[in-house]
């Protein structure tokens, strides 16, 4: 089975209050039709017959609320991030940290093994400049990455479809001046199948749910969250769920709660479409379990 990783930051279970959890008010036709009609509200497991939804622990014993370095470091090596440096730590990746990543990160295991990855994410000229000069800030996602030596995509990538922007619709590159087309969200969900159908594990990081949570402005939490449904169409239209198996995770609440300031305590959706979704379920409980699982699914004989 090849594994496509979808990671949307901030993303937690909320409460069953339509007054404050948005996905019980924002049209998510792909999500819920996953779902049987279901939204992603309460802390309770769900299973359909295409997909199951895992509550997952993201607050690993340490007290205090998740932050996105240690959760996304814990998502990407099984370690217990918080843990071992003593506290939640985010938004980037200390030197701590980035020693559990440059370790043996996920990345690192399946490429010992001869298995083909890709980090999806394309990244703008000026970002190369400021990684050659040890300036660039990378997130715990993109940092595992450049410590498994996997490539970071480029404009030229983007241009062709052999990558997504963060923003998606390349709307922020064009308005820079970036000679890319502009794409739906439907149509990026179509590229990371597509590269998901050429590798063994394909990572793709997405912010903006994070982002929306913070800034608690409605209007803009229902445009992600509709961007995010959209991703998941391309997504689920062009995978073939008995080779491919579509993951989705988070490392901290957020956006589903817009009574809360910040992060929450609150544990994230870990959602898996495709073949042996219910026995991969099963496996998941915290964020710790997340590379253990995919790695014995992707290397499994």
């Amino acid at each position: 089975m090849r594994v496509l990783l979808i990671f949307f930051d901030g993303w937690g279970l909320g409460a069953n209050d339509p007054a404050t959890n948005p996905f019980l008010t924002v049209p998510m036709p792909t999500l819920r039709g996953l779902l049987d009609g279901m939204p992603t509200n309460g802390n309770g497991h769900f299973q359909s017959a295409r997909a199951t939804l895992v509550p997952t622990n993201a607050t690993l014993g340490v007290p205090g609320f998740p932050q996105s370095a240690t959760g996304q470091t814990t998502i990407l090596t099984g370690v217990n991030a918080p843990r071992a440096i003593g506290a939640h730590s985010g938004p980037y990746p200390n030197p701590a940290l980035r020693k559990i990543l440059s370790r043996e990160n996920l990345y690192h295991q399946l490429i010992a093994a001869n298995k083909r990855v890709a980090f999806a994410n394309a990244y703008p000229p000026f970002f190369f400049d400021r990684l050659k000069r040890d300036k660039a800030r990378r997130s715990a996602m993109a940092f595992a990455a450049g410590a498994a030596d996997v490539r970071y995509r480029t404009i030229d990538d983007l241009r062709v479809g052999n990558a997504v922007s963060t923003f998606v619709t390349n709307d922020k590159w064009i308005e820079f001046g970036a000679d890319v087309p502009l794409i739906t969200p439907r149509d990026a969900g179509h590229n990371l199948a597509h590269l998901a159908q050429e590798n063994d594990f394909t990572l793709f990081e997405y912010f903006l749910t994070d982002a929306a949570g913070h800034k608690s402005i409605p209007q803009l939490t229902t445009t992600i969250l509709s961007e995010v449904d959209e991703i998941l169409h391309g997504v689920l239209d062009e995978i073939d769920p008995n080779e491919t198996l579509l993951m989705t995770t988070s490392d901290h609440g957020n956006v589903e709660d817009t009574s809360a300031k910040g992060h929450t305590l609150n544990p994230v959706p870990t959602l898996l479409v495709g073949k042996g979704h219910a026995e991969m379920a099963s496996r998941i409980h915290a964020l710790t379990d997340l590379t253990p699982a995919m790695a014995e699914l992707i290397l499994r004989k």
